[in-house]
């Protein structure tokens, strides 16, 4: 009998935050392929989870454009005293779905994490390790605290 299986991959991090794509999860999608970089999205779920979008998937799903409209509409509102500030929340919104420009092979597809996405989640260049799990048609980037942390939860509780 046939299960759905979770593929799990431990990958370093660069101290140029880059990291190295795994093949296996690669051959699962049909948007990173080729011999030129390709554009995506990182949709960040929390500070130690994102997922990896194509342009395309973005462009067309009316999820996304929502997302994005919401964002543009953020970025521009006017600020009616220079003393208040936009909240947080808002404010950062625009930290959830970042481009990004996944490098051809040679020696493998490589993503550079952007920088405040990295730091949001505890990446520590040339020293952290992050879980690729493939999931949902998608590949998602896991810190490994969060890893861990869903580890720790007793199965008496998810049962």
């Amino acid at each position: 009998m046939d299960r759905p299986s979770l593929e799990c991959s431990i990958l370093a991090v660069g101290k140029d935050l880059r990291v190295k794509l795994p093949q296996s999860m690669l051959q699962r999608t049909d948007w990173i392929a080729g011999e030129e970089p390709v554009n995506g999205w990182l949709l960040v779920g929390g500070p130690g989870r994102c997922r990896l979008l194509s342009a395309a998937e973005v462009d067309h799903d009316p999820s996304y454009q929502a997302l994005r409209a919401r964002i543009a509409a953020e970025l521009a509102a006017p600020n009616a005293n220079a003393l208040e500030f936009h909240d947080e929340v808002s404010v950062a919104l625009a930290l959830r779905l970042v481009p990004v420009r996944i490098a051809p092979p040679k020696p493998g597809w490589r993503l550079t994490l952007p920088g405040p996405i990295a730091a949001i989640m505890q990446i520590r260049p040339g020293e952290s390790d992050i879980a690729a799990l493939f999931l949902q048609g998608h590949i998602e980037l896991w810190t490994i605290e969060t890893l861990r942390s869903a580890m720790a939860v007793p199965l008496t509780e998810i049962i």
